[in-house]
Parts: C-alpha cells; structure tokens; sequence
C-alpha cells in the first residue's frame, strides 16, 4: 500500500469520535448598547477614560473623529463610533466625551 493509498483510506473512514465543542468566549464589548450617561455613573469610569487616553493612537482618533465623522453625523453613537474606528466601546464613549458636550 501507497502512502497515497492510506492518506486516501483515512480519508474515507468515519471518526466514531465526537465533533470537538468550540470553546465559549466572552461576548465582545460591541455588542453593549449604553450611553454616556449610564457610563459616567459606573465607579470605573475614570480609570476606562485614562486607559483610554494613554492609548498612543487616542489623539489621532479624537483628531479624526472631530474633523471627518462629526460633522458628517453629529448624533453618532459610540457603537457606531467603535465599529467605523475598529476601535472598542470603551475608546469610541472616551472620545464622545471629550468631543460632545454633555446633554
């Protein structure tokens, strides 16, 4: 027997083996819908909107947003505001707060 010929063998038999489970993630943080002002309240906060700003790319986002998506859509939300950046929630709600004042 060909080494072809037993690749080609198993190939054809079955695995009496079960189908291995995929492992379980977190859900991603894109999927949260909150605003800024049930964030603002959250004891986390200000230790979300440092992380966020010592992030070497924060101002150049913060820079972006301000000339080209803002005033294209001024209502953005920070979920849309996430996905448009490829950045997380927590980034793009860092951003509307520095931009936006608050309602």
């Amino acid at each position: 027997m060909t080494k072809q010929e037993r690749l080609d063998k198993n190939r054809r038999e079955e695995s009496d083996s079960k189908p291995l489970r995929k492992e379980k993630y977190s859900k991603s943080g894109r999927n949260i819908n909150i605003t800024r002002a049930d964030f603002k309240s959250e004891p986390l906060w200000s230790l979300l909107l440092e992380t966020a700003r010592n992030n070497p790319l924060h101002a150049g986002n913060v820079g972006y947003v301000k000339e080209y998506i803002l005033p294209n859509n001024p209502k953005i939300d920070a979920k849309e505001l996430a996905n448009k950046l490829s950045i997380t929630v927590g980034e793009a709600l860092a951003i509307l707060d520095r931009l936006l004042p608050e309602k």
